[in-house]
Formats: C-alpha cells, sequence, structure tokens
C-alpha cells in the first residue's frame, strides 16, 4: 500500500503523503467490506488502483465549478503528463476570474488535492502527489476528447447552416442575376432603338424636330437606366458572389457602350463605360483572368483621365477615376507589379479632397474608404509600412462607421468596415501588438456575425470574416495558446469553403482557403503534431497550387510554401517527403521564367525556394559541407540581386536570413567558429530587415542569437557571449512562464540555456542540468527529432567536460 501511494517507489526511498495514504486505507477497507472478505489482499489493491484515485479525484471537485477543474487540468500538469506548478497569487486570481469562491485553494489544500510550497520566497501550488497525475491527465485527455466532439458538433451545425444560407444566396444571386440580365437587354434595345430613331431623324427631312428631341431623350433615359446598372445594381450582385454572372452582365454593358459612335458619347455616356470596365475588371480579377482585366482598368483609367483633360473635374468623374485606380492597384499587385503601391497613392489623391470636405457625398466616401483600405493592405502586405496601414485602416472604418456600418444601417458599409478591420489586425501583429489586434478581431467578428445574420451568404462580409478568422488563429499563435489557434484555424477553413461554393474559381478565396489551413498546420506543429501538421501543410500547398492561375504573386506564394512545407518536413526526420515537396516547384518556377525576364528579383527567389530546403535536408544528415555549398552559393546569389522596393527588399532579407543561418550552423557543427559568427550576425541583420517586431520575429531572432553566443564563446569572446545569451534566457523564461501549450518552448530555453553555459562556465553545471531537465521533458514526437537530439548530445558533453 505504501508503495502504491509512493508511486511504485520501494519502501526505502518512499515519500508519502499521510491524507493520501489514509484515503486509501479507508478506500480498500470500504471495498474489503462490500466484498466480504476477512483482510485487505493484493489483488483488491490492485483491483483498486484507478477507482480510488478517480473518486478521490471526483469527490474533491464535486462541488466546485468546471472552470476549476479545467485551471487545475490545464495549469498544474504539463502538456505530457507531468506535475507543474504556479504562484499562489496568479492561481486564485484564475479561480476568481472563474467564478470561484474566495476560499477554493484553501479548501482543495485541505482536502489533500493541492498543496503548497514556498520556493525562493514564493508560494507556489501543486498536485499533492505524482500518483494523482494519472488521473489528472485521464480526466483532461477525456474533456479534451468531449470539447472536440462537441466543436465538431458545432462546426458541423454551422457548416449545414452554412450551405443552407449559401444555396439560399445562390437562388437569390440567380433571381437577381436574371432580373439584371433582362433590364440590361431591354436598356440596350431602348438605346438602339433611340439611336436609329435619331439617326432618321438627321437624315430624313420628312422627320419632325420633334421627333428628333424624343428620341434623345429616350437615349439618354436608356443610359441613365444602363448607369443604375453599371453601378449600384453591380454592387448588389457582387455583394451575393457569382462572379461569373457579374462578369457576363457588366461584358454585355461595355458591349453596348463601345458601339454607341462617338459623336452621340457624352461625359455620363463615356463615365458609365468606364464603370462597366471597372467592374468587369474587378470580376476578372478574382477569377483569375489578369491580362483582361489589367486592359480593362487601363481603358478605364484612359477614358476618364480624357473627361478631365477635356475640362471635367465633376465629382463622378474623379470618383470614377479614383476607383479605376485603386482596382488597377489590386490587378498589379496580383502580377507583383511595383505599380500598384503608386496607383493607389494617385487614387487616394484624388478622392480625399473629395471625402474628407464637409458634407462630402456618399460615392466619395464609398470609393475613399476602399482606396484606404487598398493602402493598408499595401502596407501591412510584407511588412512595408504597418505605422501608415493602421492610420489608413482606423480611418476607412472611422468613415465606414459614420457611414452606418456599425448599426448595420448601411450592410455595404459594414462589410467595408469588417475588411478594414481584418488587414488593420494584421497590420498590429507585425508591430506586435497582440492585445490590440485581438480587440479588433472580435469587433470584426461580432460584426460580421450580425450581418450574416440579416444576409447569410453576403460574400463580402465572408471574405472578411475569412480574413480575421486566419488573424485571430495568428493572434492565438503568438500568445502561445495552439489549441485555441487551431480553432479559428477550422473556422477559417468553414468560411473559405462556403465562399467557394459561391465562386469555385475565386483565385482570392482559395488563396485565403491555403492561408487557413497552413494556419491550422502551423498550431499542430506548436503542440507536438508534426506529421498532422505537415499533413496541413500540403493541403495548403494544393490551395495555392490551384490560386498560382491568378497572377505571379500566387505563384510566388506558392513557391514560399512550398519550402516552408519540405522544410519542415525536413526538421521532422521525412527527408524523402522533403525531396518529394521540393520536385513539384519546377512547373511553377517555369511560370515565373515565363513572366520575368532573365535576372529578375522574382525569378531568382523562385529558384532559390527549392534550396531552403535542399540546405536543411544536408543539415540534417550531417552533411555539413554540403550543406556550407548550398548555402554560400545562395548568399552570394543574394547579394548580387538588387530589390527595386520595400517589399522585394524584405521578401529577399528573409531568404537572405535563412541561408546565412543554416550555414552558420554548420560552419560551427566544423567547429570553423569565426565564420559561423559571421555567418550568425548577417542573419541577424537580415532578419531584423524583413521583420522584426512580431513575437514569431522575436522567436527567430533568438534562435540565430544562441547560435552567434556559442560562436563567441568558443571563440573566446565570453565577455560579449554572456551579454547575448543572458537577454535570450531571459526572453525565453518569460515565455515558459506564460505558455500554455507549445512544446517548443521549453526547447527554445534548453538552447538558450546551453550557449549561456558556454559564455559562464561558473554556473555551467546548474546551466546545463537545468537545460537537459527540460529536453527530458518534451514529448516523445519531439525527442525523436534529430535536432533534438543534437542538442542532447551537446549538453551531455558540456556536462562531462565540466565534470
Amino acid at each position: 500500500i505504501v508503495r502504491f501511494v509512493a508511486g511504485g517507489a520501494e519502501i526505502a526511498n518512499a515519500e508519502v503523503e499521510p491524507s493520501l495514504l489514509s484515503l486509501i486505507c479507508r478506500e480498500l477497507n470500504d471495498a474489503r467490506i462490500a466484498q466480504g472478505r476477512t483482510e485487505i489482499s493484493l489483488d483488491l489493491l490492485a483491483g483498486s488502483h484507478e477507482s480510488i484515485l478517480t473518486n478521490f479525484y471526483e469527490r474533491a471537485l464535486a462541488d466546485q465549478p468546471a472552470a476549476v477543474r479545467r485551471i487545475i487540468e490545464d495549469e498544474l500538469l504539463t502538456e505530457s503528463g507531468f506535475r507543474e506548478n504556479v504562484a499562489e497569487e496568479s492561481l486564485k486570481r484564475r479561480f476568481a476570474a472563474a467564478g470561484a469562491g474566495p476560499d477554493t485553494l484553501a479548501t482543495l489544500v485541505n482536502r489533500r488535492l493541492l498543496r503548497i510550497e514556498e520556493r525562493l520566497d514564493v508560494r507556489r501550488v501543486e498536485l499533492t502527489h505524482d500518483v494523482l497525475t494519472g488521473v489528472v491527465k485521464a480526466s483532461r485527455d477525456q474533456r479534451h476528447e468531449r470539447e472536440a466532439l462537441e466543436a465538431t458538433e458545432r462546426t458541423l451545425a454551422e457548416q449545414r447552416a452554412r450551405e443552407q444560407a449559401a444555396r439560399n444566396a445562390l437562388r437569390r444571386a440567380r433571381a437577381v442575376a436574371a432580373g439584371c440580365i433582362l433590364l440590361a437587354v431591354v436598356a440596350v434595345a431602348a438605346a438602339g432603338y433611340a439611336y436609329f430613331s435619331a439617326q432618321r431623324a438627321r437624315n430624313a427631312e420628312r422627320i419632325a424636330l420633334q421627333t428628333r428631341a424624343t428620341a434623345e431623350q429616350a437615349r439618354t433615359q436608356s443610359e441613365l437606366l444602363l448607369g443604375y446598372l453599371t453601378d449600384d445594381f453591380a454592387r448588389e450582385l457582387e455583394s451575393f458572389g457569382r462572379l461569373q454572372v457579374l462578369a457576363e452582365f457588366s461584358q454585355r454593358q461595355i458591349d453596348y457602350f463601345h458601339a454607341v459612335p462617338l459623336s452621340l458619347k457624352s461625359a455620363v455616356t463615356v463615365r458609365n463605360g468606364a464603370l462597366a470596365l471597372i467592374n468587369h475588371a474587378k470580376a476578372l480579377r478574382y477569377l483569375g483572368e489578369l491580362d483582361p482585366a489589367i486592359s480593362n482598368s487601363n481603358e478605364a483609367i484612359q477614358q476618364l483621365e480624357s473627361l478631365r483633360r477635356g475640362g471635367d473635374e465633376s465629382e463622378a468623374t474623379l470618383v470614377a477615376l479614383g476607383r479605376a485606380y485603386t482596382i488597377r492597384s489590386a490587378i498589379l499587385d496580383n502580377q507583383d507589379d511595383p505599380g500598384g503601391p503608386e496607383d493607389v497613392r494617385r487614387a487616394l489623391a484624388l478622392l480625399q479632397p473629395l471625402a474628407e470636405k464637409s458634407g462630402a457625398s456618399l460615392p466619395a466616401r464609398r470609393a475613399y474608404v476602399e482606396a484606404l483600405t487598398r493602402m493598408g493592405f499595401e502596407g501591412q502586405n510584407g511588412g512595408t509600412d504597418n505605422e501608415g496601414a493602421v492610420h489608413a485602416l482606423r480611418r476607412a472604418m472611422q468613415i465606414a462607421a459614420d457611414l452606418g456600418a456599425r448599426n448595420l444601417s448601411n450592410l455595404e458599409m459594414s462589410a467595408d468596415y469588417a475588411e478594414a478591420g481584418a488587414w488593420l489586425m494584421d497590420a498590429l501583429i507585425n508591430l506586435g501588438r497582440n492585445d490590440e489586434a485581438r480587440q479588433v478581431g472580435n469587433d470584426v467578428m461580432g460584426m460580421t456575425g450580425e450581418v450574416l445574420d440579416q444576409r447569410p451568404g453576403y460574400r463580402l462580409v465572408l471574405h472578411a470574416k475569412q480574413i480575421a478568422e486566419s488573424s485571430l488563429s495568428g493572434v492565438a499563435q503568438l500568445e502561445l495558446k495552439p489549441r485555441e489557434a487551431m480553432r479559428y484555424a477550422l473556422e477559417g477553413e468553414q468560411t473559405s469553403y462556403t465562399l467557394l461554393k459561391l465562386d469555385p474559381n475565386n483565385v482570392t478565396s482559395l488563396n485565403n482557403l491555403g492561408v487557413a489551413q497552413e494556419t491550422a498546420g502551423d498550431s499542430e506543429w506548436a503542440s507536438g503534431q508534426l506529421d498532422a501538421a505537415i499533413d496541413w501543410y500540403r493541403k495548403a500547398l494544393e490551395q495555392w497550387g490551384k490560386a498560382s492561375t491568378g497572377g505571379l504573386s500566387f505563384v510566388i506564394i506558392r513557391g514560399q510554401a512550398m519550402a516552408y512545407t519540405a522544410l519542415r518536413q525536413a526538421i521532422a526526420g521525412d527527408l524523402t517527403g522533403a525531396a518529394a515537396t521540393v520536385a513539384t516547384a519546377d512547373p511553377y518556377i517555369e511560370l515565373v521564367r515565363r513572366r520575368e525576364p532573365s535576372g529578375s528579383f522574382e525569378l531568382l527567389m523562385a529558384q532559390l525556394d527549392p534550396q531552403v530546403a535542399h540546405a536543411e535536408v544536408d543539415y540534417e544528415r550531417d552533411d555539413f559541407g554540403a550543406a556550407i555549398r548550398v548555402t554560400s552559393e545562395a548568399v552570394a546569389q543574394m547579394r548580387s540581386t538588387k530589390p527595386t522596393g520595400d517589399f522585394e527588399t524584405k521578401q529577399g532579407a528573409y531568404r537572405f536570413y535563412y541561408f546565412s543561418n543554416v550555414l552558420g550552423h554548420a560552419e560551427y557543427r566544423l567547429g570553423h567558429f569565426a565564420a559561423a559568427e559571421r555567418a550568425e550576425r548577417l542573419a541577424l541583420e537580415q532578419r531584423r530587415i524583413a521583420s522584426p517586431d512580431a513575437l514569431a520575429d522575436k522567436r527567430e531572432m533568438t534562435e540565430v542569437s544562441i547560435w552567434l553566443a556559442m560562436s563567441l564563446a568558443r571563440e573566446g569572446k565570453l565577455a560579449e557571449a554572456a551579454a547575448v545569451a543572458g537577454p535570450l534566457v531571459s526572453f525565453e523564461q518569460d515565455l515558459l512562464a506564460r505558455n500554455h501549450g507549445d512544446v517548443w518552448v521549453p526547447y527554445e530555453l534548453a538552447c538558450a540555456l546551453y550557449a549561456q553555459s558556454l559564455a559562464e562556465p561558473h554556473r555551467s553545471a546548474e546551466l546545463l542540468a537545468r537545460a537537459a531537465a527540460l529536453l527530458n521533458r518534451l514529448p516523445p514526437a519531439l525527442q525523436r527529432l534529430h535536432d533534438v537530439k543534437q542538442w542532447r548530445r551537446m549538453i551531455d558533453g558540456q556536462r562531462r567536460d565540466a565534470a
């Protein structure tokens, strides 16, 4: 019985909690009496092993809120099932937040479920004994399974509701489209009739002047109807998806305006024709047909600029021109053309004076919101101007709110508000302002939910929701909450599928589906589910392959995703799978080669992406010479390229960082410590250029700095090494203190402690012991990794040398 309570230890070494010993004896005696036995035997003890502790655990928590059980299971037990301790003050605060009474902790201590110990003058709480960990972990696992099942059922119910809403929306869209097309046919017929009547009026003396005036009036009325269909009705049609219908409808309008003789085209005719071209370009961009889309936007800009040169400075013309520049900016972005940001600046220069003046019109402010949102997207995309993006997107949200977004009196503005908010989240995340990003995300999700309650299947709102869900998943990742991140990623995936039911060929929705699936993979990776993570990465890669028809930017995204997937396959030990993933790159490199001139930045990046995986595979095989050759060649190529803007500079810097970092690792492993130092300094410099502020950025820079500190220490530069290593350990310890299930955090801390042990030899034994203990507690999925084994060998070797 004593050995049982002591968790299997021999009597000589047994340490037991008296209350647990008393509990076990009482339960065993009750079982003896119930079975009519005269003594407590070994078989009775063996048969009661689980039930005694389980009954004790359930009784201890029977009168407590469910949240108390959740806190104990999640906070006082590690992911792999070991006891964890937390500060008493922190635990009391969490109990209070969960609605538990102020005496909850004292009650659980009195019941011998928990105990309090003082460690370094801090009172810390933990489970009473290791023998309870199995019961607590089993309860937690059952709860997680139950919660997962409930979440799945909720997701399925929501999906069924979304599918029904999508079907309803499709029916409405078809009805709307049919009405649009009928009106367009009537309008075109009326305009055509009016035109021929006017011609006869000019050419035949028998027709009176009144007939001519009537014909002109009929043509004008027809064009006014077409103007309504070109603008307001097209917006209504776009909101329900069916972009192919919108494209066909706007093409009919374009055909009519092209057929009107130049002598009969008024400023209104030209402007309406330009708006039809803009709507057609927007629909074609989503469908991945960029060549006709850019042609249409160019023609619209040419026609509207011609009106301006002729003296037309009317608001209607300037607003239409601003919208034309905004859509061309988006198309150029899809083509990875640096002219995109310049076009949106032109749009803002036209629209700002109109929209910011007192009493500004709805069309001017609506177009201004669209341009500000585009500017915000440009700023956060690649991290080129996050502060500017925050300013532009907050202004867009403010104007949309003034126009009825928040009270849902103008649902189109609600959609614009939500999309601006979704991109604002990404800008804030890039700046490391996660709390603000979460607040904005909650606001956006609340608004999208309210709008979709009124108009299920509203495509523009679903698009904003899709972006926000992926961003909220990213926030949860940065807050070291992989399970929460997974929940948002799955919601984003389902929203993406709903959008694709509306428009199966929408390349933007396909791209965002890939983002949601990659985010799900990152969540699984952080939880230590490496095989499941790679399955998600493969799914995402498939979506980006489909989206690559939508322009060069999607092709480049697919190349980056290929490198990312293969890199993680190599880290997980699947070197064959990594090679197979790299083998899929050739067709996409060929796409870039056909679209970009030899020596272009885009082509070089596409050609270097497979080398990311090759370098990692060589390193994981301990073929450091090959890794040095691959990375040195890549670094030399990177040095020779000249990015043409901020976006290219940051994209190039990230690859530069990666190759330099692997080069530094390989040089270090071969004992070339000075070369390793140079490579890691270059890697750190480039990583700061790429993006320095988000937590993910800081973790990657910490990893580089660990190898830099190790290199400096091996060169005998101990003071400099200690100055680098000390803050790294503090940073990782802070992460560990607020970790909620990211299994890589203790691994990172172990690496930092090893670097500090080299820099501070007088503390080596203590630091190495802590590092070894952290590695020993990693889950099995990480224990088997080549990198973890390598670090264990280095730590063990250093401990032997120190001894």
